[in-house]
């Protein structure tokens, strides 16, 4: 893109300062319907060949300069459709109109094969190139590896589905990858990751031989750690090891972080001097090194397909890119549609809005926690997850924000989700802790003998000066037992509550549970007890 050589060179010096698979089809690929384990991919890895990528890279070639909107571009979309399509995926068309530019998208798609799975991984490259030039390295050395990446994984199952995406739209402004991660974000689509590859036919060096560059921001490190891994485990296979570089926002990953998705660009260490020029053709590329990098990046994707999902944070409410005026919605911003202005996916709040959480796991819930910056705010153990954004100070209720929160579950699993915010309220403090958990019940869970005189008591209170609490009783003979009645509000210091009941019926089990609500509608619940009296 226009200011590639630029951002990679600074994104270098600030460093020093500071500091997935296919090619033209073997037929004794094997389909695998299990987990794909290293046997399977360095077999995978050893169908991945000079020929297979140059025969794509060739056919993109064969279109010349592929300016967005231009008839080039066009015949180069059919063909990319067409080599999808003769892999054998599904493949669609998603065209997209956008700053005064229309263009298509490619999307094939490899459907994971384990049913409960939502998780989408993305891997993308783009196909357009800058006016005059061929973009044989930006970008149809991304476009070639991921065409032969998918071709070699299509003959393979994974546990979660993959998209191969060619975007148009780049050297414009990443028009086509805004348009699709906007529509992508409010389908609902659970996008785990995105890798872009773009720019992987450049090494003249001896150190950029053997270094592939992550571009990411914080939220995306995992990404670029989990590269690392696999480089590591099949480093024999190809001689490259991954660097883990600051991001850049101006390639198509970026429009998935604005939408909320974590996303890195994949790119060759040193840097490219003919890129969006006319001379970034065939020749300057270094074909060795194209190979080794779509050896690696099939390896990674192999491996990532099949990476177990412990926990998801996800975070529903404020919507991304909206504007909020005293919690409701307006509407979705389209107008800031420069990259390097970094606003592009900001979601604007006039007045106070709620936060909502949508938590996906197998596990147990322990609790929520959202953050404005690095900053704990709240604190939830009950859904739904949810809190209504309020800065303590006028420092974090205006101006630019993080909004962060933090799902855990009572093994130690940890998901998380973060969202860009321009604030404009008033702060207020309302407390960051829930109710404590009802505890110490009084009769004893699964005592026996009881008294039928007896009251319920239990212990709770909270945490936060200056906060009330009130209790909801639930209380019978059913297991489930049915909401009695709610008392209270008792004071944040008022441990031990007492609740008096009319004479109970001998020799009955009861069951009962307790569920604590404090002013700002946080609330920790019991389990069920229970006990029978004499």
């Amino acid at each position: 893109m226009k200011d590639k050589i630029k951002c990679i060179f600074i994104a270098s010096i600030f460093i020093v300062s500071s500091i997935l698979i296919l090619p033209a089809i073997n037929a004794d690929v094997k389909k695998s319907n299990s987990f794909q384990n290293e046997i399977d991919i360095i077999e995978m890895i050893g169908n991945i060949n000079k020929s297979m990528i140059f025969e794509y890279h060739d056919g993109l070639m064969a279109f010349g300069a592929r300016y967005t909107g231009s008839e080039n571009i066009s015949l180069a979309a059919e063909y990319l459709f067409d080599c999808f399509e003769n892999i054998g995926l599904d493949v669609k068309y998603h065209n997209w109109n956008f700053g005064g530019f229309q263009g298509k998208n490619i999307v094939a798609t490899l459907p994971g094969n384990k049913p409960e799975s939502e998780g989408i991984y993305v891997m993308s490259a783009h196909y357009d190139c800058s006016k005059g030039s061929m973009g044989a390295n930006d970008d149809g050395s991304g476009v070639a590896g991921m065409l032969a990446i998918a071709e070699i994984m299509s003959k393979y199952s994974f546990n979660h589905t993959i998209r191969f995406i060619a975007f148009s739209g780049e050297e414009v402004g990443t028009y086509g990858s805004f348009v699709y991660a906007r529509d992508a974000y409010n389908n609902g689509d659970n996008i785990i990751a995105v890798l872009n590859v773009d720019m992987i036919a450049y090494a003249v060096t001896p150190e950029g031989s053997n270094l592939i560059s992550f571009m990411h921001p914080e939220r995306a490190t995992w990404i670029a750690d989990y590269a690392v891994l696999v480089s590591n485990e099949f480093y024999e296979y190809f001689n490259l090891s991954v660097e883990s570089k600051p991001n850049h926002r101006g390639a198509d990953h970026q429009a998935f972080v604005d939408f909320g998705y974590d996303g890195v660009w994949i790119v060759h260490h040193d840097i490219y001097p003919w890129c969006n020029t006319p001379m970034d053709t065939p020749e300057k590329m270094n074909w060795t090194y194209q190979v080794k990098a779509t050896k690696f990046l099939l390896a990674l994707t192999a491996k990532i397909l099949n990476r177990q999902i412990d926990v998801q944070a996800i975070l529903i409410s404020p919507k991304e890119s909206y504007i909020y005026v005293l919690g409701l919605p307006l509407f979705q911003i389209n107008f800031l549609k420069n990259w390097n202005s970094g606003i592009r996916g900001i979601t604007i709040l006039l007045g106070r809005a709620d936060a909502k959480v949508d938590v996906i796991t197998d596990e147990e819930i322990s609790h929520v926690i959202f953050c404005i910056d690095n900053e704990f705010l709240f604190w939830d153990a009950d859904p739904p997850f949810e809190w209504k954004i309020i800065g303590w100070y006028w420092t974090t209720s205006v101006g630019r924000h993080n909004l962060r929160v933090f799902a855990y579950t009572k093994s130690g699993s940890v998901g998380y989700d973060e969202m860009d915010l321009f604030m404009l309220s008033k702060p207020k403090y309302k407390g960051k802790w829930p109710p404590s958990q009802p505890c110490d019940p009084n009769p004893a869970n699964g005592a026996v003998d009881v008294p039928i005189d007896s009251d319920l008591t239990w212990n709770g209170g909270d945490y936060d000066p200056r906060d009330a609490v009130t209790y909801d009783i639930y209380f019978g003979t059913d297991p489930d037992p049915q909401f009695l009645e709610q008392i209270g509000p008792f004071g944040w210091s008022d441990v031990t509550i007492n609740y008096d009941l009319p004479d109970l019926d001998p020799g009955t089990q009861y069951y009962w549970k307790i569920i604590a609500k404090d002013k700002l509608g946080a609330s920790a619940k019991s389990p069920i007890w229970s006990f029978t009296t004499v």
